[in-house]
């Protein structure tokens, strides 16, 4: 027991020591569990991996009982991902296909959010500059969103 939460100790070796922090990891009860994978999984900021990304996610920080089957089971079963996993879409001519990127900056997806009602500093618009290969975010307010300001 640390404080009120059960912890789970599994020894680890080096390479994953460096992942993962010290080997203790939150003990989930069955109650939790689909709360659990929700956060892993489900929840529109994990990116809705596969079963073998969001297996490492759980394990990182978590453990029960029958983890790897319940990750199987959730990432099998959700709609959302079985309308999306790869092989149901309709590959157009043309279509854009991103590839793998191996460095930092290599590739980045630019968005501009707004108009939104102005605030203490007169920001109605935000440039969201994502990098590809990390998921690192860059945010800019903006007060106006021309070309000009943007480039």
């Amino acid at each position: 027991m640390d404080g009120d939460m059960l912890v789970y100790f599994a020894p680890l070796d080096d390479e994953e020591l460096d992942n993962s922090g010290n080997g203790f990891k939150a003990a989930i009860p069955r109650t939790l569990v689909r709360r659990t994978l929700f956060a892993c999984h489900g929840h529109p900021m994990s990116g809705h991996s596969g079963i073998t990304k969001t297996k490492y996610r759980a394990k990182q920080l978590y453990h029960w009982k029958r983890m790897s089957k319940d990750v199987r089971n959730y990432v099998q079963s959700g709609p959302h991902c079985q309308q999306y996993k790869p092989g149901q879409q309709k590959v157009t001519a043309g279509e854009y296909t991103p590839h793998n990127m191996s460095e930092p900056w290599e590739t980045v997806a630019v968005d501009l959010m707004g108009p939104k009602p102005s605030g203490i500093n007169q920001y109605k618009w935000l440039l969201v500059i994502l990098d590809n290969c990390t998921k690192y975010v860059e945010l800019f307010p903006l007060s106006t969103a021309t070309g000009t300001i943007i480039a």
